[in-house]
């Protein structure tokens, strides 16, 4: 019997259509809501489900692709306390967001893998805005006077 599953169980997807046996789909997937039997309406609400979830994913990367834009051209300017070649403190996500805000950006929660900048020279920071999506920002260390 094929179903589409509706709602995500075990290894089975959300707008999927799996093969299983009659007992499990008619008895389980099916009475509790899991799954649909296939017939004309239901293929059709699948293919109209599916569109929408494209194009939603389409303006989603769209969106990303314009913050990568405004991102890509901003430079960021640090400076830290050294001694000598001794560099104290580091640039963190922290400082980074808070630098991406002053400018009203807004990016996802832990879309700056952790890093920890504590050299001098330019150094260029990914920014994961979608799994498709990487800005790389660029940021310049000086030392403090």
């Amino acid at each position: 019997m094929k179903v589409i599953i509706i709602k995500k169980i075990d290894k089975y997807k959300e707008n999927q259509i799996v093969e299983v046996s009659d007992g499990y789909g008619k008895n389980f997937l099916i009475k509790n809501g899991y799954a649909q039997p296939i017939n004309k309406q239901t293929m059709a609400n699948l293919e109209r489900i599916k569109t929408k979830i494209e194009d939603n994913e389409k303006e989603i990367i769209a969106k990303a692709n314009e913050v990568k834009t405004e991102i890509e051209a901003l430079m960021f300017n640090f400076s830290l306390k050294s001694n000598g070649n001794i560099v104290h403190g580091s640039i963190t996500n922290t400082a980074i967001e808070k630098e991406l805000q002053k400018h009203n950006i807004k990016i996802p929660k832990n879309a700056i893998d952790k890093i920890f900048l504590a050299s001098f020279g330019t150094h260029y920071v990914p920014i994961k805005l979608h799994p498709n999506v990487i800005a790389k920002l660029r940021l310049i260390i000086s030392e403090e006077k």
